[in-house]
C-alpha cells in the first residue's frame, strides 16, 4: 500500500510522458487523462486551460470516467483559487458541479472524493470538506495528496500539532510531489496557528524555494515575516504577489485561507493591512 502510494506521481508521470508524443485528437481517454494530470500540476493559467481541454477530450471520449471529471474540478479550482479567471463564483460552482457529477460516477474513487473535499472548502465550508478529505484517505491510507488535504483544513480549523504531524508523514510519503510546495506551507500554517511565527516564517521560506510555489504561498511568506518584524522582506514578498497577480486583496487571502480561530484571524489581518493588502 505504501510503496503503491509512493509510486502513484511517477506512474502518472511516466503515462504523461508516453501520452506526450501523440496527437491530441489520437489520444484515448485514458491517455488524455494522464497528459492533463501533467499539465494540471504546472500551477499556470496556460497550462491549467491545456488540462481542462485534455479532461474535457477525456469525458467525450467516456462519460463514465470519473477521474478526469474530478481533474476539470481541479481546473476550476485552481482558476478560482489562483485567481486565473475573474468569474470566481462561477469557477466555485464548476469545481463543485464537476466533483459531484465525479462522485455520481464512482463514489469509492478517492481522488474524486478528495476533489469533492476541496470544493467545500474552496466555497469555505470547512466542516463540509473535511469529511470527503478523511474519505478519500480512508479508500487509500497512504495518499499523500489527501492527507496534505486533510492537514490544511484541520489546521484552518486551528488544531496546529496534530495536522503537523499529518503533513510531515504526507511529505515521507511523497518527497518528490508536485504538491510539496503546498505540504511545506501547510507546515508553516500549523505553526502560524499556534502563535510561533519564527517557525511559520521559515516553513513559508522552505515553501517559497519549491518547485511551483504560486502567488499564495508568496502571501503566506509575506504575513509571517510581517509578522515576526522582517518587514523589507515582507515588503518584497508583497510586490511579488502584486506582480503575479494585479489586485490581489486581503479579501482574496482569507477568502483562501479562512481561519476559525479569532486570534489567528485577527493577527493575519492585522499583518494583511500593514503590508497595505
Amino acid at each position: 500500500g505504501e510503496i503503491a502510494a509512493a509510486l502513484e506521481p511517477r506512474i502518472q508521470m511516466s503515462e504523461a510522458m508516453q501520452a506526450a508524443k501523440v496527437p491530441t485528437e489520437q489520444l484515448g481517454a485514458w491517455a488524455a487523462y494522464h497528459r492533463g494530470l501533467w499539465h494540471m500540476y504546472r500551477f499556470t493559467p496556460q497550462d491549467n486551460a491545456m488540462a481542462a481541454g485534455l479532461f474535457g477530450h477525456a469525458v467525450t471520449l467516456d462519460a463514465a470516467f470519473a477521474r478526469a471529471h474530478a481533474g476539470l474540478s481541479f481546473t476550476h479550482f485552481q482558476n478560482a483559487f489562483l485567481g486565473f479567471r475573474s468569474d470566481t463564483a462561477g469557477e466555485m460552482r464548476r469545481a463543485r458541479e464537476t466533483a459531484h457529477h465525479g462522485i455520481d460516477l464512482d463514489p469509492l474513487d478517492p481522488f474524486v472524493n478528495l476533489m469533492m473535499g476541496r470544493a467545500e472548502w474552496l466555497a469555505g465550508d470547512l466542516e463540509a470538506g473535511l469529511p470527503w478529505m478523511e474519505r478519500s484517505i480512508a479508500l487509500s491510507p497512504n495518499y499523500a495528496f489527501a492527507i496534505y488535504n486533510s492537514a490544511l483544513v484541520g489546521t484552518l480549523l486551528g488544531e496546529g500539532p496534530r495536522n503537523e504531524a499529518k503533513v510531515v508523514r504526507a511529505i515521507a510519503l511523497s518527497p518528490i510531489d508536485p504538491l510539496n510546495y503546498a505540504m511545506l506551507a501547510t507546515r508553516a500554517l500549523s505553526h502560524l496557528v499556534r502563535g510561533d511565527y519564527a517557525k511559520a516564517a521559515e516553513w513559508a521560506g522552505r515553501a517559497l524555494r519549491s518547485p511551483n510555489a504560486h502567488v499564495q504561498i508568496y502571501a503566506i511568506a509575506a504575513i509571517t515575516n510581517e509578522l515576526v518584524g522582517r518587514r523589507s522582506e515582507a515588503d518584497a514578498l508583497v510586490a511579488e504577489v502584486r506582480r503575479a497577480r494585479p489586485g490581489y486583496t486581503r479579501e482574496a487571502f482569507l477568502k483562501s485561507f479562512p481561519f476559525r480561530d479569532a486570534r489567528t484571524l485577527g493577527e493575519v489581518e492585522r499583518s494583511l493591512g500593514r503590508l497595505g493588502l
